[in-house]
């Protein structure tokens, strides 16, 4: 076997397991906290942080999980786009880095900064004010806060990616256009969800019933597992 096949052969089995964990922490994640209940004071978030920690830093850990396994299949999908379209793939490997780099700052945040933060003004440490300054600025609660800037920055690149690579995919199997329509949808969606949110078309209240579309980045994920699944076992050894 060939150097290129043997790693061909070692992308598929990463990708095909990286599908299996996604959708076994993308349910465990549905049971997670991931933040105060909604309407509560300041006071009130960082005694809920406090009282709550172990079970936020693991459902944060799930997030950050997701993440990785999704980055590793896109990454998997941008390798088998290179076959059909080189400047698609790497395009998309750009952006799709770059992406990735900014998400993982935002649940590095809260799984880092947020509960440190919590403890520090729980315990009556100096400087109260700059102190919920900073929860405020790094904690996704609020809509317009640095870390869910990044968080919808890592996303509107993803969904580049997403662009990129549906076409070429479009090329391969079943399961692999399952994935380009998947990911294809999301990158046309998402930019106009984006210009309906920041120009107020759609309520920064509503902004979780309007976002569920970004369930089809998971989709193509399993579509391209399944896909790679296949590829692995139609191989020669």
């Amino acid at each position: 076997m060939s150097t290129t096949a043997r790693l061909d052969s070692q992308i598929n089995k990463v990708a095909y397991l990286s599908a299996i964990v996604l959708f076994v922490f993308t349910v465990v994640s549905m049971f997670g906290v991931y933040d105060a209940p909604a309407g509560s004071t300041a006071a009130e978030k960082i005694a809920w942080l406090n009282e709550n920690n172990g079970a936020f830093v693991l459902s944060w850990v799930t997030q950050i999980v997701q993440v990785f396994t999704l980055a590793a299949i896109f990454a998997a999908t941008c390798w088998k786009v290179y076959r059909v379209n080189p400047l698609a793939a790497v395009s998309g490997g750009i952006m799709l880095a770059l992406g990735t780099m900014a998400i993982i700052i935002t649940k590095g945040t809260e799984l880092w900064v947020v509960p440190l933060i919590a403890q520090d003004l729980a315990a009556g440490a100096h400087g109260q004010e700059p102190g919920l300054t900073l929860l405020s600025i790094n904690s996704q609660a609020y809509p317009y806060s640095l870390t869910t800037y990044f968080d919808y920055l890592g996303l509107w690149l993803w969904s580049l990616f997403g662009l990129l690579v549906a076409r070429p995919l479009f090329q391969l199997s079943t399961s692999a256009k399952v994935a380009a329509i998947s990911l294809g949808l999301f990158g046309i969606i998402y930019p106009v969800f984006y210009g309906f949110l920041v120009t107020g078309i759609i309520p920064l209240s509503e902004i979780t019933d309007y976002s569920t579309f970004m369930l089809l980045a998971w989709v193509g994920a399993f579509a391209m597992g399944v896909y790679c699944r296949g590829e692995s076992k139609t191989a020669p050894a």
